[in-house]
C-alpha cells in the first residue's frame, strides 16, 4: 500500500511541472512583443519615439613622431585613425599640433609652434586606418623638449570620441 501511494506521488510531481511549464510557455509566446520599431510603432502610437541616426565613432591616436630620417627638415608624424561605429565615417581630418615642453615632458604653453592638419578621406565601419602627416621642423620655437598631439577635428556622419569623453585629450 505504502509503494501504491508513492508512485501515485511521483505521477503527480511529474503532471504537476509539465502543467507548470507547458502554461510559461503559453503565456510567453501569446504576450504582444514589447519590442517597437518604425514599421509597427505608429499602428499602436499616435506618436513614435524617435530613433536616432546610427553614426561612425571615431578616434584618433598619435602612435609615434619625430625627424624624417629621409629629411631632416621635416617632422614625420603616425596617427592611428579608429572607427568603432557600425557606419563609415567620410571627409575625416587629423590635425597634428607641436608645442613647447619642459624637460619632465610637461606642456608649458597651451599654443602650438607649429600645426599640420591632413583630410585622410573615408574610414569603414569597425575599421582601424594608419595615416602619416608631415611639417617643416622650427627649432628655435620648438625649443628643446618638442611635445606632440594628434586628434580628429572633423568628420561627416560620425561623433568624436574626445568630445564626448573629455578625459581622453
Amino acid at each position: 500500500m505504502a509503494k501504491e501511494n508513492h508512485t501515485y506521488q511521483i505521477i503527480s510531481v511529474i503532471l504537476l511541472v509539465a502543467v507548470i511549464t507547458f502554461a510559461g510557455l503559453y503565456f510567453t509566446k501569446s504576450a504582444p512583443s514589447q519590442e517597437i520599431n518604425e514599421q509597427t510603432c505608429s499602428d499602436f502610437i499616435n506618436e513614435c519615439p524617435e530613433i536616432p541616426a546610427e553614426k561612425a565613432l571615431m578616434f584618433g591616436m598619435l602612435n609615434s613622431w619625430g625627424e624624417n630620417l629621409y629629411d631632416s627638415s621635416k617632422n614625420l608624424f603616425t596617427v592611428g585613425i579608429y572607427n568603432f561605429g557600425n557606419v563609415e565615417a567620410r571627409n575625416v581630418e587629423v590635425i597634428c599640433e607641436v608645442t613647447v615642453g619642459d624637460e619632465d615632458g610637461y606642456e608649458v604653453s597651451d599654443v602650438p609652434v607649429s600645426t599640420v592638419t591632413k583630410r585622410i578621406g573615408n574610414v569603414a565601419s569597425t575599421s582601424y586606418k594608419y595615416v602619416e602627416l608631415e611639417n617643416d621642423i622650427n627649432k628655435q620655437k620648438e625649443g628643446n623638449y618638442p611635445l606632440a598631439s594628434c586628434r580628429i577635428t572633423y568628420c561627416e556622419n560620425c561623433e568624436i570620441l574626445a568630445d564626448r569623453i573629455p578625459d581622453l585629450e
